[in-house]
């Protein structure tokens, strides 16, 4: 990371402690990227003050997201709002991202690959990405645009879709216990699919209270 100026890294549940003795040692000198990791339990706490999040995925999804290679995905952060935080989502390198986590993100990405041969270690996925943006990157300068685009935050988004999560569960939307999570992920989908601003996901959540309020069913 730090060979393309990137210095900020969060953790998810590592299965190791930042402070284990060979950490420092193996990290040759990039000891700025270990003083700035954050640590989280989960995804939700991770991306909760981020506006956008393209997820790295290997494996071919069924979910209905947009899906973008590495230039593709320079292209949508070129278009994005300066004032968004932009959030790049890598897996555990043994299972990838599953689906409840992809439920969170925005867009997908790929890496164009051998197709009987596609699967990459960690490290090169996030070298590949950390490369290809510092192409974009001059001066030291971002290239987001400006302008008054903000998108909602993931932790308004979750506001939102939790409060709407229990009101369905509590008309009894969800049949079987087997499916619900599916059908959780796929609402989460529905949603994230379609870049909501702040106000957006403000009138999402005063209109299916106003709708708790006056009884409807």
């Amino acid at each position: 990371m730090l060979n393309f100026n990137f210095k900020e890294v969060r953790l998810v549940s590592p299965k190791f402690s930042l402070d284990h003795e060979k950490i420092k040692p193996l990290a040759a000198g990039a000891i700025k990227v270990i003083e700035n990791s954050k640590l989280f339990k989960t995804l939700e706490d991770a991306i909760k003050d981020l506006n956008f999040i393209f997820a790295f995925s290997a494996r071919k999804r069924t979910i209905k997201k947009k899906t973008l290679n590495i230039s593709s995905l320079i292209r949508e952060m070129e278009l994005l709002d300066q004032k968004n935080k932009i959030g790049i989502v890598f897996g555990p390198e043994n299972s990838g991202l599953n689906n409840q986590h992809l439920s969170l993100v925005d867009r997908l990405v790929y890496i164009n690959a051998n197709d009987k041969f596609s699967s990459l270690n960690l490290s090169h996925s996030v070298i590949l990405f950390c490369y290809e943006w510092s192409k974009n990157y001059e001066n030291k300068k971002s290239i987001l645009k400006k302008g008054n685009n903000l998108l909602a935050k993931k932790k308004e988004f979750l506001v939102f879709i939790n409060q709407l999560e229990t009101k369905l569960e509590k008309k009894g939307f969800f049949k079987t216990l087997e499916r619900k999570d599916i059908i959780k992920n796929k609402i989460r989908n529905i949603f994230n699919r379609n870049n909501l601003t702040k106000n957006e996901v403000d009138m999402l959540l005063g209109i299916i209270n106003s709708l708790d309020r006056k009884n409807f069913k």
